[in-house]
């Protein structure tokens, strides 16, 4: 197994940990909010993908992900920043799931494919590999929970987004790790 260089992992560390604490905000909106409104789920979904879309294009940013993840990434960002704003002007439940599917499924595919295709050079992309496919397994649930209500829609949502939530504050930690060891070994 490659070792993360740590200027890398200190590189990578912010934008991990900043969608990690996105997703995890938004986890628990999905997991513990009661409201039934179709106003929530599209402002939360909206605003999930559109933060989210930012972390994850500073994470392409860096000069250290290998062009083969870094346009992927940054297509599945478009496509979340799309999905997120097109969520708002939706008017019911069903509508907002279609959206929510098709955002999930986007950046689902482009970190999957990004993943595959740098994972050799690259470690982090591993962690691609674990959120496409996440993010596919969502927008299929969602696809499949077209009939659920707000509530239940959100729910479907939440499900995979605690996953996504747990590989994330796990890559953030170990990027933490790895910078700390870093800077220890060349004092």
């Amino acid at each position: 197994m490659k070792k993360i260089p740590a200027a890398t992992a200190e590189e990578l560390t912010r934008p991990v940990w900043l969608r990690a604490v996105i997703t995890v905000v938004f986890a628990v909106v999905a997991i513990f909010w009661q409201g039934e409104t179709v106003t929530l789920l599209k402002f939360s979904i909206a605003g999930y993908f559109v933060l989210g879309a930012t972390a994850v294009w500073d994470y392409a940013k860096v000069e250290a992900v290998p062009i083969t993840l870094r346009g992927p990434l940054a297509m599945g960002s478009a496509a979340w920043v799309l999905s997120g704003v097109a969520v708002i002007f939706v008017d019911t439940a069903a509508a907002a799931a279609v959206v929510a599917a098709i955002g999930f499924a986007a950046m689902g595919a482009a970190e999957l494919v990004g993943g595959f295709r740098a994972r050799r050079d690259f470690v982090p992309a591993r962690d691609q590999i674990v959120l496409g496919a996440v993010g596919l397994l969502t927008a299929l649930g969602l696809a499949i929970g077209l009939q659920l209500d707000p509530h239940g829609i959100l729910g479907v949502a939440g499900m995979g987004v605690v996953i996504m939530a747990v590989v994330l504050l796990i890559s953030g930690s170990g990027l933490l790790h790895d910078a700390r060891r870093g800077r220890a070994s060349t004092r």
